[in-house]
C-alpha cells in the first residue's frame, strides 16, 4: 500500500473516529507515516488539500446555482450556451460520477456559465410588456 493510500485510509478513519482514544491512535499513526516517508506524506497531504479545495469550489457553485435554478431554466442554459443536455449540466452542478469520476466544470465552462447568466440578465432587464 502506498503512502497516499495509507494517508487516505487514516484520513477516512479520522473523520469517522468515535472516541478521543481512537482519534489519538490515528494521530500517532499519521505521525509514524509522516516520519517513514516525509516526501510521500507531503504529496498525499497536498493532493488531499487540492481535492478538498475543488470540492469546496464545486459546493459553492452548487449553492449559488440553487437560488437561480428555480427562476431560470437549466435546460435552456445547457442547450443555448453549452449545446448540451440538462443532464450534462446537472452532472457538473451536482458533481455526479461520469465514466467513473466526478464531473466538474472546467474554468472555461465557468466563464460560459457566467456569460449565460449575464446574457439572460440583460435580456430580462430589457424586457417589458406593453399594451
Amino acid at each position: 500500500m502506498t503512502t497516499q493510500e495509507k494517508f487516505e485510509q487514516l484520513k477516512n478513519r479520522e473523520m469517522n473516529a468515535g472516541t478521543e482514544s481512537e482519534y489519538r491512535e490515528i494521530q500517532v499513526a499519521m505521525e509514524k507515516l509522516a516520519d517513514a516517508d516525509p516526501e510521500g506524506f507531503e504529496q498525499a497531504v497536498l493532493a488531499s488539500m487540492r481535492r478538498t479545495r475543488q470540492k469546496a469550489q464545486n459546493l459553492r457553485i452548487k449553492e449559488q446555482m440553487e437560488a437561480i435554478s428555480e427562476i431560470i431554466s437549466m435546460s435552456y442554459i445547457a442547450k443555448t450556451y453549452f449545446n448540451k443536455t440538462k443532464s450534462w449540466l446537472s452532472q457538473r452542478i451536482n458533481e455526479l460520477n461520469v465514466n467513473g469520476k466526478p464531473a466538474s466544470f472546467t474554468d472555461e465552462e465557468i466563464e460560459t456559465l457566467n456569460y449565460a447568466f449575464k446574457d439572460i440578465s440583460k435580456k430580462i432587464g430589457a424586457f417589458s410588456v406593453s399594451r
